[in-house]
């Protein structure tokens, strides 16, 4: 169906000229002499998009505009004027005109705009319909229509009412928490315990206490029963977070969990039954780890009965409008501004840039961003300067008083640091892993996993 749009101008040879314009490149216009009638139909009549001139009779296109945009606030309007009246367009634009062209203009430039304007309109649309589904209580949003998210979608959709274990495979940042969120919403558990748990930010030595509980005296400093994260997830959903990074030795009590759902609290001495759904999430390679002798073959085919892979945002850049207006919605009331969108400059820098931080590093590239404007719209100039403002890597020889005074983001920032580390280690130990890992006070399994995380060859070091 093509775009229905509402052209005001008082000229009427012009208006004639235009609407035949519009007619042949597919649109369906209808013109208009006055901003007063311009408004009666806005409010009568359903229109994609208001072309409307600045100076008319009357009521003048700036008042016309805040009449339209409370008539039919989903259309988009974009201002025509004559040079001498280039001010009074500006200021339409920021009562929120999409743009403005300056007679006379390109019909092909004109037609670019118009498209870009429906566009916009449409990722707004969507935007809508995504915020109701959260206001009506059916989960948290994934956002994205290409078609790597459709099959995302289409999984949870599939597996959510299901109590079969999913495991959900992804680059950090990718999101992988935000579909575990979704699953959960959209299960018969969804009123339930849901417990999350991250198995690389628990030391070795605490997490089967964390995990399964422990009798009162099972060790020293057991001065109590205490329940693990199984048992307070009971009749609901619990959530393993980085796997990949649970220990060899706890792998048996983990199948047990999942195979015959029953768990053993340390220093038990009887099983004890759980009525739970188990989703477990992974940035690793679990066959490769599995090759590795790194993980259990059997733990890894019974949590991968549905699996959920997440693509990295590089390869799904086609969502990156609909992910900036999802983010700047939410950034807009934390920073204090009411944020419109991103200029076309600052998209196509978002389009070009590569992402190696995934979704997560969008949104604080946005926030970031927000937190430097000086408007309502995101330039080009604020982009490349989030953009270029990540925390910089230490070198590895540097020592504290070396970082920089404004690191950026705290989560970028501590990546850095913790592969600086790693290079450090690496440098005095001629690339030995075991010898790196024991100088950092890390299991070799978890040196082997930051350093596939961080892209390191510790070849490079070797003697």
């Amino acid at each position: 169906m093509p775009a229905r749009i509402l052209v005001i101008d008082d000229d009427a040879a012009f208006r004639d000229m235009l609407c035949e314009a519009l007619v042949s490149r597919d649109f369906d216009p209808v013109g208009v002499g006055s901003a007063e009638e311009g408004v009666a139909r806005a409010k009568a009549e359903a229109f994609d998009l208001v072309l409307t001139d600045v100076r008319l009779p009357g009521m003048d296109g700036i008042e016309g505009l805040s009449r339209i945009k409370e008539a039919a606030p989903e259309s988009e309007v974009i201002v025509m004027t004559g040079y001498s009246a280039r001010e009074k367009a500006l200021d339409a634009v920021r009562l929120g005109a999409y743009d403005f062209f300056a007679k006379p203009f390109s019909l092909a430039e004109m037609e670019v705009v118009l498209r870009r304007a429906l566009e916009r309109r449409a990722l707004l649309a969507e935007l809508r319909q995504l915020k109701s589904a959260m206001a009506a209580g059916r989960g948290p949003v994934i956002v994205g229509q290409s078609p790597p998210m459709r099959a995302v979608v289409d999984m949870v959709r599939r597996v959510a009412p299901l109590d079969s274990t999913v495991l959900i495979t992804g680059e950090s940042g990718s999101g992988k928490e935000v579909v575990a969120d979704a699953i959960q919403a959209l299960s018969k558990r969804a009123e339930t315990p849901f417990v999350k748990v991250n198995c690389a930010a628990i030391p070795e030595n605490l997490l089967e206490s964390e995990l399964f509980g422990h009798e009162k005296g099972a060790f020293t400093g057991a001065v109590a029963l205490k329940k693990g994260k199984f048992e307070l997830a009971n009749r609901g959903t619990i959530m393993l977070d980085e796997i990949g990074d649970m220990p060899l030795f706890l792998q048996p009590k983990l199948l047990r969990a999942v195979e015959q759902k029953q768990i053993e609290r340390v220093g038990g001495a009887k099983p004890i039954d759980i009525d739970i759904r188990i989703i477990a999430a992974t940035n690793q390679d679990l066959q490769s780890l599995v090759a590795q002798k790194l993980f259990r073959a059997d733990l890894y085919y019974r949590l991968s009965v549905a699996a959920v892979p997440l693509p990295p945002l590089r390869e799904r850049k086609e969502d990156l409008p609909l992910l900036v207006g999802h983010f700047l919605e939410r950034i807009g009331p934390r920073v204090g501004v009411n944020l419109r969108g991103v200029s076309r400059e600052g998209m196509q820098l978002l389009f070009d840039y590569d992402w190696p931080g995934n979704v997560r590093q969008l949104a604080n590239l946005l926030e970031r961003a927000a937190i430097m404007s000086a408007g309502e719209v995101l330039t080009a100039a604020e982009i490349g300067r989030a953009l270029d403002s990540p925390a910089r890597p230490v070198p590895a020889e540097a020592g504290p008083d070396a970082l920089p005074e404004a690191a950026g983001n705290l989560r970028d920032t501590l990546q850095d640091m913790e592969r600086n580390m790693i290079l450090t280690a690496l440098k005095k130990t001629r690339g030995s892993q075991k010898d790196a890992a024991r100088s950092l006070g890390v299991s070799p399994k978890n040196l082997w996993n930051k350093i596939q995380k961080h892209r390191i060859d510790p070849a490079e070091y070797s003697a």
